[in-house]
């Protein structure tokens, strides 16, 4: 994972209100292919495991971990796109903030940064992507 700036905005610091959850290990939150649920997630506790393929099936291909304080699903909020990844619980046990799309705006609404900050952490994947896949195509 690319490594922060000191500039970069906390978007943890926008969404202290947001409902959250609890979950088990093996859980699994979104599935890829799943239409949009028009969530995003918080993680305030926890590791996850963000990949391709369905871990209840053993085709489960990892491309990366989240944990405490990463967040993912920032897609769905504004795309109806279906989901591009499998998301589950590894840790023993996870706690997530929800945040969905009637709550995104009102957080906008009051706070512009934090859409800032949503597409600010959206680049910086999709730059780590791109430069993932120049790697694949150098064979290095």
């Amino acid at each position: 994972m690319a490594v922060k700036k000191e500039n970069t905005i906390n978007i943890f610091d926008f969404v202290n209100t947001v409902p959250t959850k609890l979950y088990k290990k093996g859980e699994i939150i979104v599935r890829e292919g799943d239409a949009s649920n028009e969530k995003m997630y918080f993680i305030l506790n926890g590791v996850l495991s963000v990949g391709m393929g369905a871990p209840d099936q053993g085709n489960f291909h990892e491309v990366r971990k989240l944990s405490t304080g990463e967040f993912f699903g920032e897609i769905a909020l504004i795309s109806a796109h279906p989901r591009s990844m499998t998301v589950f619980i590894e840790s023993d046990r996870a706690q997530l903030g929800i945040l969905d799309k009637q709550n995104l705006i009102k957080i906008a609404t009051t706070n512009p940064m934090f859409v800032y900050a949503l597409l600010q952490t959206y680049v910086e994947r999709l730059l780590e992507a791109e430069q993932k896949l120049k790697d694949l195509l150098d064979g290095t």
